[in-house]
């Protein structure tokens, strides 16, 4: 056990996490063949596009600039706090606690919900720019974790504690063993909430099997009777349904769950669903191509700089690890991304012009 936790965690990155994940969800499940094929074969492409990505990196002439770490935390203070009172915000909004009462959750506020988002970003630039003690982070971490739950989303909770644990980590404020025991600690809080919500619900099963294999059954379904058929609809929604272009008014988790006939409710149809819906089997070359490129150059910007870079990679990498089972459809996450490009290319120009000084 010993020799197991002084392995160099530092080779770990997001690519095998994803390629571990997502075996996981194909042996947890029922899916058939084919099914399981698109699945590994995404992963496996993400991979090594993830790889090449750092090894395009390597090949640039990149020294490492000064950053105002104090600026970054900063802007870092400013969207946990834009985020906390969102938060509040939107538990006033719903009077209630969507927590314990997931009937009221439907009532939240959409543009609420969205901008309460902003707080674990926020959390994570900060972990990754301050010189906070492990105690206070962990505190911290708690305290946001305990408000953000309060709203019903499991998933914000894990995308907080998760990019906290990769911040710390990469940062170097935690070590091999703790990011392991983190890691750990984190599974249990994923699986205390999903029980927690199976017992208000009063349903039975084992609550992470159940979710597993459910979204896997859903991903069967999309590539049976839905290969391609939506052509671009379902991420058009994520726009659409903000009024900020023509489409559908609804989301795309509410038009998944229509087309197979589900109506009131949403469905994540898994990160390999929602593209397979939209650009066919040979739009996944392409989507996880680009995908593990910009993450691999991200991987290696991060490390290097800290700071925003840091905050941001740890936040993609987050909404990777749970877009496996929710996909990546929110327009909030969807522009996350995009700024954590932004920053990424924006690290590697000032790193190439600092090398050539």
């Amino acid at each position: 056990m010993k020799k197991f936790l002084e392995l160099n965690l530092q080779k770990i990155g997001p690519h095998h996490i994803f390629v571990g994940l997502s075996c996981i969800f194909v042996l947890l499940s029922n899916v058939t063949t084919l099914s399981a094929c698109i699945v590994l074969f995404s992963s496996a492409f993400f991979y090594i596009s993830f790889i090449a990505g750092q090894n395009i990196f390597k090949k640039f002439d990149f020294k490492p600039f000064e950053v105002n770490y104090k600026f970054h935390e900063k802007i870092g203070l400013f969207l946990l706090l834009f985020g906390i009172f969102f938060t509040i915000m939107d538990l006033l909004w719903v009077r209630g606690v969507p927590l314990f009462d997931p009937t009221s959750r439907k009532f939240l506020s959409v543009i609420y919900t969205a901008f309460s988002h902003t707080l674990p970003l926020g959390w994570a630039i900060v972990v990754s720019s301050s010189k906070l003690s492990n105690k206070k982070i962990f505190l911290y971490s708690g305290v946001f974790a305990s408000l953000v739950v309060l709203l019903g989303y499991r998933t914000q909770v894990v995308v907080l504690l998760l990019s906290t644990i990769f911040a710390m980590y990469y940062s170097e404020k935690i070590k091999n063993k703790l990011m392991i025991y983190s890691l750990i600690g984190l599974a249990l809080v994923v699986f205390g909430l999903s029980f927690l919500r199976h017992f208000i619900l009063n349903i039975g099963g084992n609550p992470i099997l159940s979710r597993i294999d459910l979204t896997m059954s859903i991903f069967d379904l999309i590539v049976k009777n839905f290969n391609g058929n939506f052509q671009g609809v379902i991420h058009n929604a994520i726009f659409s349904s903000y009024g900020l272009i023509d489409g559908p008014k609804y989301g795309p988790r509410t038009l998944i769950a229509n087309s197979i006939g589900v109506t009131g409710v949403t469905i994540t149809p898994t990160i390999f669903g929602a593209v397979l819906m939209d650009f066919g089997t040979l739009g996944l070359v392409p989507y996880f191509g680009i995908f593990g490129l910009l993450m691999g150059l991200s991987n290696e910007v991060s490390k290097k700089l800290k700071g925003l870079y840091l905050g941001f990679y740890s936040i993609m990498v987050s909404y990777l690890i749970v877009g496996i089972e929710t996909g990546i459809l929110d327009l909030d996450v969807v522009v996350m991304y995009f700024l954590g490009v932004i920053s990424t290319f924006y690290g590697i120009f000032r790193g190439i012009l600092n090398a050539k000084k």
